[in-house]
Order: structure tokens, then sequence, then C-alpha cells
């Protein structure tokens, strides 16, 4: 929707925190005559009031007050879609999505294209609304986008990449194939579609679309060790200062999309290098006593859970802290993974998934131990760990059952281990 469509408007903004009030503030200078109606749980009815209303990404868009808006003519829309409507002609956008890694991948892309000389803004899921950046000079915007931003998408990326398709998000979609319709719609918009030929579930669902893939031979890949442009060495994956494949496998696709941007990949090798990794995602936060304490309080699903295992495992003991939110995720995978590492690892559960991510890791043989809180799990995992041993925070589950995000489950594994000391 272009500013002079909300000149004279009656304009609800639903949700009031970092989205609601950029949204708020652009409207402001950009537009005349409008007035605003913040809405919140407690004044829905008064949605009624309003032309149009711009939600925030946290409101679903299946919710039936949204419903009954669009069937009483009223124009829902989004911060996202004011961006995309108004941004500057010469603003390329690369926007970049997937379940898990959408963060890691955003920062690399908008790092690496930094370090290239390039002008560039970073926002949408990360850092900064995308609705902020609507007046930027850059050259390019790199824009993480979550599923709620996706799933009404009205704009179309010059480039868009779809890193990974796992359940997640149940409650705002309804269900676990519409929440991948939804990663979708974004892409499908797209100029270019950057896909990663390694995840069945996108080959399934993007069959008969012309696209751009990585980690596949002929595009870029992994190959002994190191970053391949098809037959052509690029340089070693081990610059990335990152744990696990996963990682790498990412960043295949921001390779891809330096690509396509036209720019020289080997210039990126030191790019690479100097990145810092973002907080919370596989990162080492202390070393006590010979043993290593490991934050992956990103992490909401089985799969990521698996992933960080397979990062970490050098053949030492591991010691898995996991459990959260429930979302009905199945553990059967998980726990068998578990049970196949043998003896060397355990599990410390937390509620509320715990409970039957225990029950599957037992049933498999895996030692089980349930803790109520972040303080005994660490506690717990102190007492049986060894020298040299691995205890590792990477919950399967979202935080929201016990903390305000997964980022204060994080600073609370880190507390609980400084405890240690005393």
């Amino acid at each position: 929707m272009l500013w002079q469509n909300l000149d004279n408007k009656v304009i609800g903004i639903w949700g009031q925190g970092k989205e609601g009030l950029a949204a708020s503030q652009a409207i402001a200078k950009h537009c005349s005559g409008f007035e605003i109606v913040n809405i919140n749980e407690d004044n829905t009815a008064d949605i009624a009031k309003c032309q149009v209303l711009i939600k925030s990404p946290g409101v679903s868009l299946y919710r039936d007050e949204i419903k009954k808006a669009v069937e009483n003519g009223i124009v829902v829309t989004s911060g996202t879609n004011l961006f995309f409507a108004n941004k500057p002609d010469k603003l390329k956008v690369i926007a970049v999505t997937g379940t898990k890694g959408k963060s890691t991948t955003s920062a690399l892309l908008y790092h690496t294209l930094q370090e290239l000389g390039k002008k560039v803004e970073l926002g949408g899921n990360i850092g900064r609304p995308l609705v902020d950046l609507v007046d930027s000079d850059a050259d390019w915007a790199v824009a993480e986008m979550s599923s709620y931003q996706c799933a009404d998408c009205q704009g179309s990326a010059d480039i868009g990449i779809l890193l990974n398709l796992y359940p997640e998000h149940l409650q705002w979609h309804g269900s676990h194939q519409r929440y991948w319709a939804d990663k979708l719609h974004m892409i499908t918009q797209a100029k270019t579609k950057l896909l990663n030929f390694k995840d069945k579930r996108i080959m399934e669902m993007t069959k008969g679309v012309a696209a751009e893939w990585f980690n596949n031979d002929n595009g870029i890949h992994l190959q002994n060790g190191s970053f391949y442009d098809g037959e052509q060495r690029l340089f070693a994956k081990d610059v990335l200062p990152l744990l696990g494949d996963h990682n790498a496998e990412n960043a295949c696709a921001v390779l891809s999309a330096i690509k396509l941007t036209g720019e020289n990949l080997r210039e990126c090798e030191e790019a690479f290098k100097s990145f810092k990794a973002l907080p919370h995602r596989l990162t080492i936060v202390a070393e006590k006593d010979e043993r290593t304490f490991v934050d992956d309080s990103i992490s909401t699903t089985p799969e990521t859970a698996i992933a960080a295992l397979k990062a970490l495992d050098k053949g030492q003991q591991l010691i898995l802290i996991a459990g959260g939110f429930d979302r009905g995720q199945d553990y059967k995978e998980l726990a068998e993974y578990l049970a196949q590492l043998g003896e060397r690892v355990s599990l410390i559960t937390l509620p509320d998934t715990g409970v039957r991510l225990g029950q599957a890791a037992k049933i498999k043989g895996v030692l089980v131990i349930n803790a109520a809180d972040m303080d005994e799990a660490v506690a717990e995992a102190w007492k049986m760990s060894k020298k040299s041993g691995w205890i590792i925070l990477s919950p399967a589950a979202p935080s929201y059952n016990m903390y305000k995000n997964f980022e204060a489950r994080g600073e609370d594994f880190v507390n609980c281990i400084k405890k240690l000391a005393k």
C-alpha cells in the first residue's frame, strides 16, 4: 500500500512493540490527515472503526478478528508490506527465510556484502523493522523474514532464499502444511528463488518451480572440507567461525546470493573469517574444570537439537539439556539419535516437553534425569559430567512456558553456570 493511499484514513495499528512503533512513525512521516487507533488484546472491537489495519507479525493472519475485518472491507496489511510498496527502486532486497538458521544466514550475508564494499542494510525479523528502511539510500537490504511475515507478503524480493522446512509454529498457522505454504508464499513472489537442494521437503513442495539451487553439485556446495562452485574450489570451510555442517551449508546460500549479485566469490573468504557468531547459537559460553558449556538456546525443534549434537560430537561425553514449550513436537527421531550415541550421552529434561522427550529416550535406553528448572538442570549436569565432557543446552522446544524468549533462557543458562563457581 502506497503512502498516499493512507492519507485521510483511520488506521489501526495492532501491536505496539517494535513493529507497531516503526509503522506509526513511518506513517507520521509520510502521510497526512490520518487517524491512528492502537489495537491490543483488550480492544479488538475497535478494529471496526478502522479502514486500514496494520498488524504486527505476532498477530496470526488466521485469527477470527482478521477474517472478520477482511469480510467487512478493511484493508489488512503489515509494516513489511509498507516497506515493499514504498522502498526506493534502487534498493534491492535479498529475503532470507527458513525454519532454522535464518538469523545467522542473514547476518553473515549482511556482513559479507559490507566487507565487499556494498552499502547494505539489515532488517526484518532481525535488527530493525523493514519499514524503518523505507527511506534508505543503500544498494541492498538483507531481510530476515519469519513465517509470520512471509504469510501475507505482497512484495517481490529480488532474491528469495529458503534454507529449510521443519514442523514449527503450529499455534500461529494452524497446521504444519499451512506453515510450509506460508513460508513458500514469499519465495514464490521473489524474482529469483534460491533453494536448498538438500532439503527433501523443499524439493517436494517446489516441483516445477524455476529456481537456483545451493548444496547441489552444479551450484555452490561443500566438498572435501571446502566450498565449491560446481567443480571449482573456492576456499576451506574452516575459515567460517561457526560450528556445525548445517551452518556451512547455509553459508552456501550466502555464497550463492553473492554470486547472483555479480561479486567475486573468492573475496568472501576474508569476510567469512571476520564474522562474529550471534549469541545463543552453538556458542561456547564457559569452560570449567575441563568441562565445556554450550548455549544453543535458539534450538526450538528436535531437528536443531540433533544438528547441535552432530556439530559438537567428537567422541566425548555429551550431556544434553532439553525441553520447553509444547507445540506437539515429535521426539522419536531425537530419542533414537541419543540412543545411537550410547552410554556417553545423557539427557536432562526441562518442563514441559521434557516429560515426553524423557519417556521416548528412556525407552531407547538413554540415561534421563528430570529437572524442575534450569538451575537444577545445570547442577545435575555438573554432577554427572566428567573431564572433557560437554554440557549442551539445545532445548528442542520454544521457551515461552518459562521464559520471555530464547535469549532469556540462554542468559539463565549462563547465570546458572556462574553459580557453580560459588
